[in-house]
């Protein structure tokens, strides 16, 4: 019985044992089953995003849903966006800095003064993150037709809405009106909603009104309930280059550009005007906070930056907001980080980590070659210049010598393009018209040549450097039009007249010529005839003009040999045509025997006297025949003159003072019969020597040397020379007299008749 007993209570003990190992299984699959039951339920529950928009009647809102689309596209079972409804920028901003909400539409402006805390912004704040820059909120100043404004100056005293409420935070709109000088009691400043400016412009309450917003703006296009559209009872205000530089330099989040014409009905040409960029920023940390049942999936804020830019076409086209369209709007890849980046790709707000890594893949956030490819070439086209430069630098060095206007245009050209290069280093981070080398160029080409109008420097170095381009350029170009002034001037005058005559033509061209026109032009020789030079070689008019016998010289660069050559040189009302030798001519006699005949056939009504100069003496008969009234061989007269001077010692001395025009000398002068006294017809040439003698003019004394007999020269003529051969040698009528003095003796004066 007692071992009974033992036996019931042992198998009792197992029996509990047994039920207590089943329970706690049973409640260890419950409890798993109850934990994949939450993991189901939690797996079921999308991760919902709040995005902050702006109004119904602007383009946040829109642009918002097609956010949204994309987003939940990409993410079907993780991820579900909620558009938010705001007034704008700055309640988005303020929303997002209270983390309620993820992601938001902002203007870069407000974004920067958000990261700064400045303006409407009392603290700094790095919650908002960058993603992707979308589109240009262009700042528009639209005025009323009745108002009749066309410019900004004439917003003063006007009433004009500048922004949104509240009126003691500052806008785009004031910012512009105190850059440009302007006072808070210039004009009339109203602060009200999109949709109340278009009710008061309408209704004349407002001359004008900034909208900062994408273009084609609904709150223009669209009709309300009345049929009536903005767009058709308004004028675009534009804002010029200048003001747009200062801009962008004092504020990096301005971007210069244009409302393209047509962009709304009445407009017909394109309005210069400053903006914004619209960008799509995100809450700092937003996908590692716990207030949702899960984060977001991983590289979220990644594959949404991709999907900006790869799926524009159904954010702008599947918003499903009836009445607008988005279909203009463009969200291109290289235009990512444009209004993120200032001008020397520093970021004005932070990029977040997953667009900045996208960005790099992409090669947006590092210069590639194509960067770098303008100033390659341009060092490879001043790396050029500078080699030939050297390589031809004597022949430069003549030309600049020879040519003053040659040196000037150069050293005009390095001034312009040193000052070019210095004031783009100067303004390229501050100035768009100096943003490239090109640009740069064609600021100062315009600066020179009208004005910087929009175009002036912002920065204190380039304006100095603006003052000495214009101080040098002014300078330079004066100095240049007036050597070209002067040289046209000087062709002018020494344009031959049509009806010139009497004038001495001379034909070819060599060195002895300028001895021959300085004799010509002393005053006692002929100062005040006109010469014409006929020669078709290059002569050297500088050289030329440089002499003071070069007063009223004229030349015609064709062959003397054609007759038509020698018909524009008048050549048959000349009173001498003196025919110099052709020093590069084979033969060059001949080419003066060519000559004499040209001026034969051409002069058969009045022949001018000719002279012809000859190189072989043995040719001087030659062009006698030719019809050339003198022949003159400068190589027999000088050798003549030689063998003189060997046996009468400075007998060169009488020659060439008899043979050049001074003050100083005696020269021989030929007096024609109308200038000596009806007396010495009859008399011999001792008689008539005598006469001169015994009437003989202290200040100019006369001495008979000789007598011209129709083509016959008789110096001192003896006894048995004139027609008689056994008396003296008496003067006749057709004579004329040779005779030696100071200068052109008229005999008339101081004879008396006997």
């Amino acid at each position: 019985m007692h071992r009974l007993r033992e036996f019931t209570s042992a198998d009792d003990a197992s029996k509990e044992g047994v039920f207590r190992a089943l329970f706690r299984r049973m409640a260890m699959v419950t409890l798993v089953l109850l934990c994949l039951a939450i993991a189901g339920a939690a797996a079921a529950e999308k991760t919902t995003l709040r995005l902050a928009t702006g109004s119904k009647t602007g383009v946040y809102y829109p642009i918002g849903f097609g956010i949204k689309k994309v987003i939940e596209q990409a993410f079907p079972d993780e991820v579900a966006v909620e558009v938010v409804e705001t007034s704008g920028s700055l309640e988005n901003l303020r929303l997002l800095d209270k983390e309620q909400v993820d992601l938001a539409l902002v203007q870069n402006d407000s974004a920067y003064y958000f990261r700064y805390g400045e303006a409407m912004f009392t603290l700094p704040s790095s919650k908002a993150l960058a993603i992707a820059s979308l589109y240009t909120e262009l700042i528009q100043i639209v005025a009323t037709r009745n108002s009749e404004i066309e410019h900004l100056d004439q917003l003063k005293g006007r009433r004009v809405r500048t922004g949104s409420p509240p009126t003691d935070i500052g806008n785009s709109a004031t910012l512009i009106f105190r850059l440009d000088g302007w006072e808070g009691s210039d004009l009339t400043d109203v602060r009200c909603k999109f949709s109340e400016a278009r009710e008061r412009l309408l209704s004349n309450e407002l001359d004008a009104a900034f909208v900062t917003a994408g273009i084609p703006t609904p709150l223009f296009t669209r009709k309300g309930e009345d049929g009536v559209a903005l767009q058709d009872y308004i004028n675009l205000v534009p804002i010029g280059e200048g003001l747009a530089n200062r801009l962008m330099r004092e504020f990096p989040y301005f971007v210069y550009t244009e409302i393209p014409a047509h962009t709304y009905s009445t407009q017909d040409k394109p309005v210069k005007t400053v903006g914004v960029r619209a960008i799509l920023v995100a809450r700092k940390g937003f996908e590692d906070t716990r207030t949702h049942s899960r984060r977001v999936p991983a590289d979220f804020i990644k594959t949404v930056t991709r999907l900006i830019f790869e799926q524009e076409e159904v954010i702008t086209g599947a918003h499903d907001i009836n009445g607008v369209d988005l279909s203009k709007y463009r969200f291109p890849l290289d235009d990512g980080l444009y209004g993120i980046l200032d001008h020397r790709m520093r970021p004005i707000i932070p990029i977040h980590p997953e667009s900045r890594q996208y960005y790099l893949e992409k090669g947006l956030l590092k210069k590639t070659f194509s960067d770098y490819l303008p100033a390659l070439l341009w060092s490879g086209l001043c790396l050029v210049v500078l080699f030939y430069t050297i390589k031809y630098r004597s022949v430069l060095r003549r030309v600049t010598q020879r040519h003053i206007h040659v040196r000037l245009v150069i050293t005009f050209i390095c001034l312009y393009v040193v000052g070019t290069l210095a004031m783009f280093f100067c303004e390229r981070y501050n100035n768009r018209s100096f943003e490239s080398i090109g640009e740069a160029f064609w600021s100062i080409t315009i600066y020179i040549l009208s004005g910087f109008e929009d175009r002036y420097p912002v920065t204190w170095p380039g304006r100095v450097i603006s003052i000495l381009i214009f101080v040098l350029s002014v300078f330079f170009m004066g100095a240049v039009a007036g050597r070209f002034a002067a040289a046209f001037l000087r062709r002018e005058e020494i344009k031959m007249p049509r009806d010139i005559h009497d004038h001495i033509v001379i034909c070819n061209w060599n060195e002895r010529g300028k001895r021959v026109l300085a004799e010509l032009r002393h005053p006692e020789g002929k100062p005040d005839a006109d010469v014409v030079i006929v020669d078709n070689k290059q002569l050297d008019e500088k050289e030329l003009m440089r002499m003071p016998a070069f007063n009223k010289v004229h030349f015609i660069r064709e062959d003397p040999i054609r007759h038509g050559t020698l018909k524009s040189a008048r050549v048959s009302f000349a009173d001498t045509v003196i025919v110099l030798t052709d020093g590069q001519s084979p033969d060059p006699d001949a080419k003066s025997a060519m000559i004499v005949l040209a001026l034969l056939g051409e002069c058969k009504r009045r022949r001018p006297h000719i002279i012809a100069e000859v190189v072989n003496s043995d040719n001087s008969q030659h062009l006698r025949d030719a019809g050339a009234d003198e022949t003159i061989c400068t190589t027999e007269i000088g050798v003549g003159i030689l063998a003189h001077c060997a046996l009468n010692k400075q007998l060169s001395v009488v020659y060439k003072d008899l043979l050049t025009y001074t003050f100083e000398g005696n020269e021989i002068y030929i007096v024609p019969r109308e200038s000596f006294p009806d007396t010495f017809v009859g008399k011999t040439f001792a008689e008539c020597a005598q006469m001169l003698y015994e009437n003989r003019d202290d200040n100019n004394p006369v001495i008979l040397l000789g007598i011209r007999r129709q083509d016959k020269v008789i110096m001192n003529p003896r006894k048995g020379t004139g027609r008689l051969t056994d008396t003296e040698f008496r003067i006749e009528e057709e004579d004329a007299l040779i005779a030696m003095a100071f200068c052109a003796p008229n005999l008339k004066e101081g004879l008396a008749p006997s």
